[in-house]
């Protein structure tokens, strides 16, 4: 009698999983025209590699975007318009699947990616991480293939006033399509007992760290070390970062990408100077978004290169913050 050492058992599960996904998201899209269109519009974006830091990152054009990058975001328009992550302000047509007690996957109708997806908190409540970190890991958990995101309430975030996650699969994102490279060549400053990681990645378009994990308990851990050793100004929450998580077989990726800057100064700028560019996880990933074609045209590797550097974390505050980490 062959044994059965459970590897086949978890593929299956995996397998059932994501089509499950795949056939809430069918279904959606068959009963919600706006979004089905959207989708289908998205397969005809624009899309260019652009080389950044010596990588290949891509540039999409995507009009409908303009809604989340254009959103304002300060507490007067926030309390002036309602919250459409709250149930009673969604559309009737749109259905979910509960993730947990506390969380909801929705599809989301203004998409990046062929298979994008918003998963809310049940609750509405702020756009903090700390205390559902952990609902990253249990949704790759239960969909292996899905990239899982979050964007900070002043680094992406079109909904600061309601804690959401996001995410997707199907289209180029250089930071995961680049992360044997990346890896590779990280800096290591922390390893736990058990062998997970928490790292620097020192060559990539701007500083950023990764955690590799396969406990979930260490995971939280590592998290919860980084966290602390970052910046968070008086007025703000949290600290500013996006957050970027795969699942590579029974390994946890996690990278965190700080931010020093919400919005590069391009976008208030004036004139021809001006370009709509708010960069969230997707864009911090390497996959950027602009909603006007003239932007899409401008933007080439001296541009991308400054915008990163500009947005991203200073390289002195990074070593700043690595010293943290490798000396408690």
């Amino acid at each position: 009698m062959e044994m059965n050492d459970g590897q086949g058992t978890t593929k299956a599960t995996e397998m059932q999983s994501d089509n499950t996904l795949n056939h809430f998201f069918e279904e959606q899209l068959q009963a919600w025209p706006d979004a089905k269109q959207r989708f289908n519009d998205l397969k005809g974006v624009l899309l260019k590699a652009v080389t950044c830091a010596g990588m290949p990152f891509y540039v999409q054009c995507n009009p409908a975007r303009l809604v989340s990058t254009g959103a304002k975001i300060d507490k007067a328009a926030l309390a002036q318009r309602p919250c459409f992550l709250c149930e009673k302000n969604r559309p009737e047509v749109q259905t979910q699947i509960p993730i947990g007690n506390d969380f909801e996957l929705l599809v989301n109708p203004f998409p990046i990616l062929p298979l994008h997806f918003t998963i809310p908190a049940k609750m509405h409540q702020p756009q903090l991480i700390r205390e559902h970190y952990d609902k990253m890991r249990q949704l790759l958990d239960r969909f292996e293939q899905l990239t899982v995101f979050y964007n900070g309430p002043k680094c992406g975030a079109s909904a600061p006033d309601h804690m959401h996650l996001q995410a997707g699969m199907g289209s180029h994102l250089p930071v995961r399509d680049n992360w044997d490279m990346l890896y590779s060549n990280r800096q290591t400053l922390l390893v736990a007992q058990d062998g997970a990681e928490l790292a620097a990645l020192t060559n990539y378009a701007c500083p950023a760290f990764a955690i590799i994990a396969n406990n979930a308990d260490t995971d939280a851990q590592l998290f919860e070390t980084l966290y602390q050793a970052l910046p968070q100004r008086e007025d703000e929450t949290e600290p500013m970062f996006n957050i970027l998580k795969w699942r590579h077989n029974n390994v946890f990726i996690t990278v965190v990408i700080p931010r020093d800057r919400h919005r590069p100064a391009c976008y208030s700028a004036e004139g021809d100077a001006q370009m709509l560019i708010s960069p969230g996880a997707l864009d911090m990933g390497g996959l950027i978004i602009t909603p006007r074609k003239e932007d899409f045209d401008r933007l080439d590797t001296p541009l991308l290169e400054a915008l990163f550097k500009e947005v991203g974390m200073p390289q002195n505050t990074f070593e700043e913050v690595k010293q943290k980490v490798a000396n408690p």
